[in-house]
């Protein structure tokens, strides 16, 4: 009951204040996206440098990327194994600073990415064509899922087609694939 209240006073402080070209649903539903299970506001900070600042730190690590240590995933738990054939951990200073899954050939060229910042991800980048040449232009990329100090941040989604998922929902999975993958790029000669 408490997040409703939060929604409908900042709706209502918000509707008042919208310019010409937003409609008052649209910073609605803006202000929702970036509000936490607790009610606080990650719309406090702001979204748009912090997404830019990510995007700077995505440029620098592409371009600094040294070659990877791949991981096979033929002896990992069957989730994993199923979905990718192998995985590319990238480190700088010993910590790992980037991951690419890639799928089997021939059953998909779905890949996903994960941007790290001392030990934490700030981006996840979902491309449905991911074998090309890494570094794409963002908007080139088919999802991008930013982070903040461990929270979801925003999702930028190029696709025209509705989606029926729980966007948080789908950024905190991925979170959780990313803790596995730093557990089994640590556990890599352990046997």
């Amino acid at each position: 009951m408490k997040k409703l209240v939060l929604y409908t006073a900042v709706a209502s402080t918000v509707i008042g204040c919208s310019t010409p070209n937003e409609t008052s649903e649209t910073i609605v539903k803006e202000i929702i996206t970036n509000t936490d299970e607790s009610g606080d506001e990650l719309a406090s900070l702001n979204v748009d440098s912090l997404v830019t600042e990510i995007n700077a730190k995505r440029t620098a690590i592409e371009e600094n990327l040294k070659a990877p240590v791949t991981i096979s995933t033929a002896n990992l738990r069957e989730k994993v194994k199923q979905k990718w054939e192998k995985i590319d951990f990238y480190v700088s200073n010993n910590e790992v600073i980037r991951i690419k899954t890639y799928p089997y050939k021939g059953i998909s060229s779905r890949t996903e990415e994960f941007y790290l910042e001392a030990k934490q991800v700030i981006l996840a980048v979902i491309e449905d064509n991911g074998a090309g040449e890494r570094g794409k232009a963002k908007e080139e990329i088919d999802k991008l899922y930013y982070y903040h100090n461990g929270e979801f941040l925003k999702e930028v989604n190029k696709e025209t087609k509705s989606e029926y998922a729980i966007k948080k929902s789908d950024a905190e999975e991925l979170l959780s694939e990313v803790k596995e993958y730093l557990e089994i790029y640590t556990n890599r000669d352990k046997k």
